[in-house]
This record gives structure tokens, sequence and C-alpha cells, in this order.
């Protein structure tokens, strides 16, 4: 009888793996154990379920267990909990959250994508009622939950990275009293600082208030949080949530001998494989390879997870391929703003040695003469001597995300400023000016590189 593939993890880089392999090998037996009741699901989608912008959580549940069972023929066995990985045997031992039942289970190849959980520090207050983490689509039905109640006015945000700064918008967008603790001397510390003032400016203008260079020292209340206490202050609340990062779920993968390495995430080559034979792994628990720096890095996204977890599932089935690599290529909607980065900012590519130019310019998302344009800023970094694209970062309202995508493009080629500059691109009035934006930016910083050669 064949073993299975099976999968520890059910959210994005999991059913990418086990979709992938049940596509190449019809035949093949594959299982996914999910510790929770739910798989597939966007998580990213959670802040804006919690004011109303998406009204139902079952929307964020592209599939369920019953469609990969049914359609697919995959087992997924939610609340169920690996409690242990034996790589000599090939075995795991399963526990069955509901009935409380330990059995073993025997695989051919495993695929290990149990995602990351949110930071908790132990300070202080931390576990009172009323102090929420918001990693997951329970924890999102949680913090939902008591947002409902009238008692819940104020309510302090601890960390200014995208899940902070998206939930603080959706919070005032249900009328609530926002504060955002951020232990940095600024908030977004993944872009360069002009970006960072710019949505500082955003947030302050839509009664979101930021409190940057503040480490959090406790939480205080009796039976319920009171108080959000920093290093300056102390900010009463009715509700706090911590959004401080995230921490691979690798205790798992070490005890069995699996290597971690980088903030903990499990070691992969660039076919997805661990140290450990027949063992693979993807997602939010692994590095990842970074483009341009040639080596791994941790950069937990939800396109990243899904990119590896589909090759994992592909090399666990014998068609073997390399992960092409990552530049961080993310979007965030913050109020009327949209601010989006691909590559390395000027800051990020001079620590790891680079020798760089930057340009900023700032021009108009579309035709001036058609109605409401509006200012887009973008920033591109690049190789001082060949003019090569390195990274960028743009900060405007319409077309940002999709001028970033151009963008990875382009860095993705290894094009220089000149032959970015000649790309055709497309023209009309309510959608861009004759002179597109990112073309703008590449003309100015052309003539910058060259007047500085």
């Amino acid at each position: 009888m064949q073993h299975p593939l099976v999968i520890i993890g059910g959210v994005a880089a999991g059913m990418s793996a086990a979709s992938k392999a049940r596509r190449l090998q019809p035949d093949l037996p594959v299982v996914v154990f999910e510790k929770s009741e739910y798989v597939s699901y966007g998580a990213c989608g959670i802040p804006y379920y919690l004011s109303d912008v998406i009204p139902d959580h079952n929307k964020m549940v592209i599939r369920t267990p019953q469609y990969y069972d049914e359609r697919l023929g995959i087992a997924v066995l939610t609340k169920h909990e690996v409690l242990s990985i034996d790589t000599e045997a090939k075995e795991l031992q399963v526990k069955d959250l509901e009935t409380g039942e330990i059995k073993k289970q025997p695989y051919s190849k495993l695929i290990y994508a149990t995602g990351a959980r949110a930071i908790v520090p132990n300070l202080p207050g931390v576990d009172l009622p009323g102090v929420y983490t918001l990693r997951t689509l329970n924890d999102g039905l949680k913090v939902k939950d008591a947002l409902a109640s009238p008692s819940v006015k104020r309510v302090v945000i601890v960390g200014a990275g995208y899940i902070g700064l998206e939930v603080a918008e959706n919070l005032r967008l249900l009328g609530k009293e926002v504060q955002v603790i951020e232990k940095a001397e600024r908030l977004l510390i993944n872009f360069d600082s002009e970006f960072s003032q710019i949505v500082s400016d955003e947030l302050e203008r839509n009664q979101v208030h930021v409190h940057t260079g503040e480490g959090l020292v406790a939480f205080r209340g009796k039976e319920q949080v009171e108080a959000v206490v920093t290093e300056k202050g102390e900010y009463p609340c009715d509700m706090a949530i911590l959004s401080i990062g995230v921490r691979p779920n690798c205790e798992l993968a070490h005890n069995a001998g699996i290597k971690v390495g980088f903030k903990g995430a499990v070691v992969v080559d660039r076919q997805m494989r661990t140290n450990v034979p027949d063992v693979f792994a993807a997602g939010d628990c692994a590095e990842t390879y970074h483009r341009l720096l040639h080596k791994n890095v941790y950069i937990p996204l939800g396109t990243t997870a899904n990119r590896q977890g589909r090759l994992a599932g592909q090399n666990a089935c014998g068609a073997p391929e390399e992960f092409a690599g990552v530049l961080g290529t993310s979007v965030a909607k913050i109020f009327d703003l949209a601010v989006s980065i691909t590559g390395l900012t000027e800051e990020t590519a001079r620590d790891f040695g680079f020798d760089v130019l930057s340009t900023t310019v700032t021009t108009l998302d579309h035709a001036i003469y058609y109605p409401n344009p509006r200012k887009i800023r973008i920033k591109l970094v690049y190789d001082r001597k060949t003019a090569t694209l390195l990274g960028g970062q743009i900060v405007g309202h319409e077309g940002v995300a999709h001028r970033a995508d151009i963008l990875a493009t382009a860095i993705t080629n290894g094009m220089t400023l000149g032959e970015f500059a000649e790309v055709d691109m497309c023209y009309a009035p309510p959608y861009k000016g004759v002179w597109e934006a990112l073309t703008v930016a590449a003309n100015v910083a052309e003539t910058e590189w060259q007047q500085q050669k």
C-alpha cells in the first residue's frame, strides 16, 4: 500500500501544495492536517471583515474541506494537531482535537506548511480579557464579536505595519477612537522614511493618532484591559490589538531535526527541500529566496506562501523546479492612500553593500485635463554604476498596485532606467497621462544618473 503525501497545515501554502500534487498525480493519496476548523482562507481580508466591508467571514473561505474531499479526492482533516514527526520512521503522531484520540500517520513525503503565529510578548497584563491578536480567521471572529459591544469605544493598536494600519482604518469606519503605538521611530519601517511620513499624515487626517518611538511595557487592568502602558505614557482603552509581527511555527520541525535558520524559519533550498530527505517546507514557516540578495530571507506574504506551496507540491511529486525568488512586492490600502513597494529600499540596499542612487518624483496619476487628477509619488532605487533598477516605492490613489507590479517585472528582468523608460505603455486620459508616471520617474532618474557619471 502506498503511503500518502502528507501536508501539515491547510491554509495558503498547504492547500496550494495539495492541489498541485493532485493535478500532477491524480492517483496519489494526499492527506492534509489542519489544527483549526478552517482551510484555504484569505487572512488578508480580516481587517475588512471587522468593519463589514466584507460582511460574511465565509466569503473569505476559498474552498472547504468538503470541496477538497469530494471534488479533488484530498483528505483534509481539520481540528487535527500533529504532535510529533519521526523522520526516520516517516511517521507522524496526530491528535484529533475533538475526540482526543492520538493516532499514527505514515507518509511517503511530507510538506511542512504550518504558517506563522502572532508575536505575543511576555509582559504584565498581556493575558487580560480585551487584549487580542489578529492573525487567523478565528482571531477575526473573536475581535469582531468583541467590537460589537457598545462598551468598546477606544482601541489601541500596538504595531504600525500593514495589518495594524489596515485595522486602524477599519476601526475608524466603525466610529472607534483609535491610537497606534509603534516601538520604531516611524511607521512602516520596510519603506524609506519619506513614505512613512506621508502615511502618518494620512492617518492623522483620519483621526488615527500615531505614537512612534514608544516601546510596549504592560497592559493595565483588573478584570478587563483598561490601558496600554508604554515607555513614555499610558493610553486608556477598551480593547488592545497586538500587531507587532509574526513568528514561524517551527517548534515541531526543530524537534524533528529539521533545520531552522533566519528568524527561526525552516531552511529550504530553491526546490523547497529541507535538510531531511523527503521533507519539504513552504509558506510563512519557511525561508524564501530573494532575487536581488541571492540568499534566503524571511518575508511572510500570502503571495509567496501560495507560490512556495505550489512548488513544494510539484517537487514532492518528482517534477523538480526551482523557486524563482521574491522581491517583497506588496501593497496596502490606508484610508484614501495606496502604498506599495518592490525590491530594495535605499536604506536596505546600502545595508547589504549595494552602491545605489535614488530618484523621487511627484507627478499625476492620470491626464491633467481629465477630472480629479491626483498626485502620485514614485521613488526609484538603482545601481550607481549600471543604472539597473533595484527597487521602487509608490504612494498615491489610483493605479498604485498595478504600477508596483510593472516595477517588479522590470526589476525581475534586470532592466536599466533607460530600458524601462522605453517600455511601450498604454495611455487614455481617465487612467494615465500621455507620459506614464513610471516613465516620468525613469526619465528623471536617467537624467540624474547621467549627470553623476
